[in-house]
Protein backbone atom coordinates (compact mmCIF):
# COMPACT_ATOMS: atom_id res chain seq x y z
CA UNK A 1 0.00 0.00 0.00
CA UNK A 2 1.57 3.08 -1.01
CA UNK A 3 3.28 5.30 1.18
CA UNK A 4 2.74 2.91 4.23
CA UNK A 5 5.36 1.47 6.34
CA UNK A 6 6.08 -1.34 8.10
CA UNK A 7 8.43 -2.32 10.77
CA UNK A 8 9.35 -6.02 11.05
CA UNK A 9 11.48 -6.98 13.99
CA UNK A 10 13.95 -9.91 12.95
CA UNK A 11 14.61 -12.56 15.91
CA UNK A 12 12.25 -14.97 16.03
CA UNK A 13 9.87 -13.09 13.47
CA UNK A 14 11.61 -13.25 10.41
CA UNK A 15 14.92 -15.04 11.46
CA UNK A 16 14.39 -18.51 13.10
CA UNK A 17 16.21 -17.58 16.40
CA UNK A 18 15.70 -20.92 18.04
CA UNK A 19 16.73 -23.42 15.59
CA UNK A 20 19.59 -21.52 14.74
CA UNK A 21 20.88 -20.91 17.95
CA UNK A 22 20.37 -24.62 18.49
CA UNK A 23 22.31 -25.32 15.52
CA UNK A 24 25.20 -23.23 16.26
CA UNK A 25 25.55 -24.66 19.54
CA UNK A 26 25.26 -28.31 18.52
CA UNK A 27 28.39 -27.47 16.26
CA UNK A 28 29.97 -25.76 19.56
CA UNK A 29 29.39 -28.70 21.77
CA UNK A 30 30.90 -31.22 19.89
CA UNK A 31 33.85 -28.63 18.23
CA UNK A 32 34.95 -28.28 21.86
CA UNK A 33 34.14 -31.26 23.45
CA UNK A 34 31.78 -30.10 25.89
CA UNK A 35 30.16 -33.60 26.77
CA UNK A 36 33.83 -34.11 29.10
CA UNK A 37 32.51 -31.33 31.50
CA UNK A 38 28.38 -32.10 31.22
CA UNK A 39 26.11 -34.69 30.98
CA UNK A 40 24.61 -34.08 27.36
CA UNK A 41 23.59 -31.39 25.03
CA UNK A 42 20.12 -31.02 26.26
CA UNK A 43 21.38 -30.15 29.98
CA UNK A 44 23.64 -27.57 27.89
CA UNK A 45 21.39 -25.93 25.95
CA UNK A 46 18.94 -25.53 28.78
CA UNK A 47 21.08 -23.30 30.68
CA UNK A 48 22.59 -21.49 28.04
CA UNK A 49 18.99 -20.56 26.91
CA UNK A 50 18.19 -19.34 30.77
CA UNK A 51 21.13 -17.71 31.12
CA UNK A 52 21.01 -15.96 27.30
CA UNK A 53 17.27 -15.05 28.47
CA UNK A 54 18.54 -13.29 31.23
CA UNK A 55 21.70 -11.29 30.14
CA UNK A 56 19.72 -9.91 27.00
CA UNK A 57 17.05 -8.39 29.74
CA UNK A 58 19.87 -7.02 31.64
CA UNK A 59 21.70 -5.54 28.72
CA UNK A 60 17.43 -4.20 27.25
CA UNK A 61 17.79 -2.32 30.97
CA UNK A 62 21.32 -1.46 30.68
CA UNK A 63 22.80 -3.13 32.95
CA UNK A 64 24.96 -4.71 30.61
CA UNK A 65 27.45 -4.13 27.67
CA UNK A 66 27.18 -5.60 24.99
CA UNK A 67 30.95 -7.46 25.35
CA UNK A 68 29.40 -8.13 29.01
CA UNK A 69 26.69 -10.48 27.77
CA UNK A 70 28.70 -12.14 25.00
CA UNK A 71 31.01 -13.39 27.64
CA UNK A 72 28.89 -13.36 30.68
CA UNK A 73 26.14 -15.87 29.40
CA UNK A 74 28.66 -18.57 28.66
CA UNK A 75 30.51 -18.22 32.16
CA UNK A 76 27.13 -18.68 33.63
CA UNK A 77 26.41 -22.05 31.91
CA UNK A 78 30.49 -23.47 32.50
CA UNK A 79 30.08 -22.10 36.01
CA UNK A 80 26.52 -24.19 36.03
CA UNK A 81 28.57 -27.45 34.77
CA UNK A 82 31.99 -26.88 36.49
CA UNK A 83 33.12 -26.63 33.65
CA UNK A 84 36.86 -24.45 33.37
CA UNK A 85 35.63 -20.76 32.67
CA UNK A 86 38.76 -19.64 30.75
CA UNK A 87 36.30 -21.75 27.78
CA UNK A 88 34.05 -18.87 27.99
CA UNK A 89 35.94 -16.17 25.15
CA UNK A 90 36.32 -19.24 23.00
CA UNK A 91 32.62 -20.36 22.89
CA UNK A 92 31.70 -16.72 23.16
CA UNK A 93 33.64 -16.15 19.37
CA UNK A 94 32.85 -19.71 17.94
CA UNK A 95 28.99 -18.64 19.06
CA UNK A 96 29.20 -15.05 17.05
CA UNK A 97 30.94 -16.73 13.99
CA UNK A 98 28.67 -19.33 13.54
CA UNK A 99 24.58 -18.30 14.52
CA UNK A 100 24.34 -15.62 12.00
CA UNK A 101 25.46 -17.95 8.95
CA UNK A 102 22.20 -20.72 9.94
CA UNK A 103 19.73 -20.10 7.66
CA UNK A 104 15.97 -21.27 9.48
CA UNK A 105 13.42 -18.84 8.64
CA UNK A 106 9.78 -18.69 10.50
CA UNK A 107 7.20 -20.32 8.47
CA UNK A 108 5.87 -17.57 5.82
CA UNK A 109 8.88 -14.92 6.19
CA UNK A 110 9.63 -14.91 2.66
CA UNK A 111 5.78 -15.40 1.49
CA UNK A 112 5.11 -12.59 3.35
CA UNK A 113 7.36 -10.50 2.55
CA UNK A 114 6.83 -10.97 -1.24
CA UNK A 115 3.18 -10.77 -0.85
CA UNK A 116 3.31 -6.80 1.42
CA UNK A 117 6.49 -6.07 -1.42
CA UNK A 118 3.83 -6.48 -4.32
CA UNK A 119 0.89 -4.71 -2.60
CA UNK A 120 3.63 -1.64 -2.61
CA UNK A 121 4.13 -1.44 1.57
CA UNK A 122 7.76 0.31 2.14
CA UNK A 123 9.55 -2.46 4.40
CA UNK A 124 12.27 -1.80 7.34
CA UNK A 125 13.75 -3.97 10.23
CA UNK A 126 13.74 -2.27 13.66
CA UNK A 127 16.06 -4.95 15.97
CA UNK A 128 17.96 -5.29 19.38
CA UNK A 129 20.30 -7.54 17.95
CA UNK A 130 23.66 -6.54 17.31
CA UNK A 131 24.68 -4.90 13.89
CA UNK A 132 28.13 -7.01 12.75
CA UNK A 133 25.31 -10.69 13.20
CA UNK A 134 22.11 -8.80 12.03
CA UNK A 135 23.30 -7.76 8.50
CA UNK A 136 25.03 -11.29 8.22
CA UNK A 137 21.58 -13.35 8.96
CA UNK A 138 19.82 -10.94 6.21
CA UNK A 139 22.37 -11.30 3.68
CA UNK A 140 23.04 -15.24 4.32
CA UNK A 141 18.96 -15.62 4.39
CA UNK A 142 18.42 -13.62 1.28
CA UNK A 143 16.26 -11.04 3.01
CA UNK A 144 18.25 -7.78 3.18
CA UNK A 145 16.99 -6.51 -0.52
CA UNK A 146 13.11 -6.42 0.99
CA UNK A 147 14.17 -3.93 3.96
CA UNK A 148 14.90 -0.27 3.03
CA UNK A 149 16.27 1.11 6.49
CA UNK A 150 17.88 -1.60 8.57
CA UNK A 151 17.97 -0.22 11.77
CA UNK A 152 19.82 -1.72 14.86
CA UNK A 153 18.68 -0.24 17.96
CA UNK A 154 22.58 0.18 19.06
CA UNK A 155 23.07 2.94 16.60
CA UNK A 156 20.32 4.93 18.93
CA UNK A 157 22.03 3.97 22.08
CA UNK A 158 18.77 2.82 23.27
CA UNK A 159 16.97 -0.71 23.35
CA UNK A 160 13.40 -1.10 22.11
CA UNK A 161 10.98 -0.32 23.45
CA UNK A 162 12.33 2.60 24.20
CA UNK A 163 10.37 5.65 22.03
CA UNK A 164 13.65 7.03 20.63
CA UNK A 165 14.25 4.06 18.68
CA UNK A 166 11.06 3.74 16.85
CA UNK A 167 11.34 7.42 16.50
CA UNK A 168 14.45 7.51 14.71
CA UNK A 169 13.49 4.14 12.37
CA UNK A 170 10.44 6.49 11.47
CA UNK A 171 12.72 9.71 10.77
CA UNK A 172 15.13 7.40 8.58
CA UNK A 173 11.98 5.82 6.85
CA UNK A 174 10.69 9.08 6.04
CA UNK A 175 7.55 7.45 7.34
CA UNK A 176 4.60 9.51 9.43
CA UNK A 177 3.44 7.53 12.62
CA UNK A 178 -0.02 7.28 11.26
CA UNK A 179 1.61 5.26 7.85
CA UNK A 180 3.92 3.59 10.62
CA UNK A 181 3.04 -0.65 11.95
CA UNK A 182 5.54 -2.72 13.74
CA UNK A 183 5.20 -6.19 13.61
CA UNK A 184 7.26 -8.00 16.25
CA UNK A 185 7.02 -11.33 18.39
CA UNK A 186 7.49 -9.74 21.95
CA UNK A 187 4.35 -8.02 23.30
CA UNK A 188 6.28 -5.37 25.09
CA UNK A 189 9.37 -4.75 23.61
CA UNK A 190 7.91 -4.46 19.82
CA UNK A 191 4.07 -4.17 20.36
CA UNK A 192 3.42 -1.78 23.23
CA UNK A 193 7.03 -0.21 22.77
CA UNK A 194 5.42 1.06 19.09
CA UNK A 195 2.32 1.83 20.35
CA UNK A 196 3.72 4.38 22.95
CA UNK A 197 5.71 5.52 20.19
CA UNK A 198 2.99 6.84 18.00
CA UNK A 199 2.92 3.76 15.57
CA UNK A 200 -0.01 1.12 14.89
CA UNK A 201 1.18 -2.07 15.58
CA UNK A 202 0.64 -6.17 15.18
CA UNK A 203 2.07 -8.50 18.04
CA UNK A 204 3.23 -11.58 16.08
CA UNK A 205 2.06 -14.39 18.85
CA UNK A 206 3.10 -17.66 17.60
CA UNK A 207 4.46 -18.99 21.11
CA UNK A 208 0.92 -18.52 22.09
CA UNK A 209 1.19 -16.24 24.54
CA UNK A 210 -2.15 -15.44 26.73
CA UNK A 211 -1.25 -12.29 28.44
CA UNK A 212 -2.71 -9.58 25.91
CA UNK A 213 -5.86 -7.30 25.73
CA UNK A 214 -8.66 -7.93 24.30
CA UNK A 215 -8.78 -5.25 21.69
CA UNK A 216 -4.88 -5.74 20.36
CA UNK A 217 -3.85 -6.71 17.01
CA UNK A 218 -2.86 -10.53 17.42
CA UNK A 219 -2.02 -12.63 14.58
CA UNK A 220 -0.30 -16.27 14.86
CA UNK A 221 1.11 -16.47 11.45
CA UNK A 222 2.84 -14.57 9.24
CA UNK A 223 0.07 -15.03 6.17
CA UNK A 224 -2.55 -13.84 8.21
CA UNK A 225 -0.54 -9.61 8.19
CA UNK A 226 -1.23 -8.53 4.36
CA UNK A 227 -5.44 -9.29 5.04
CA UNK A 228 -5.04 -7.32 8.47
CA UNK A 229 -3.23 -4.39 7.27
CA UNK A 230 -6.17 -2.84 5.62
CA UNK A 231 -8.04 -2.71 8.17
CA UNK A 232 -5.48 -1.22 10.59
CA UNK A 233 -4.63 1.43 8.07
CA UNK A 234 -8.39 2.59 7.02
Amino acid sequence: MKGKHLFFDLDRTLWDFEKNSKAALKLMFAQFDLAQYMDDFSSFHRIYKEQNDLMWRAYGAGKLTKEELRILRFEKVLNYHKAPLSLAEKLSEFYIETSPYQTHLIKGSKETLDSLKKEGYALHIITNGFKEVQFIKLENCELIDYFDVILCSEEVGETKPHPSVFQYAMKRANAKTSDACMIGDDYQVDYLGALRSGMKAIFYNHQGQKKYRKDDEVVESLFEIPGRLPWLFR
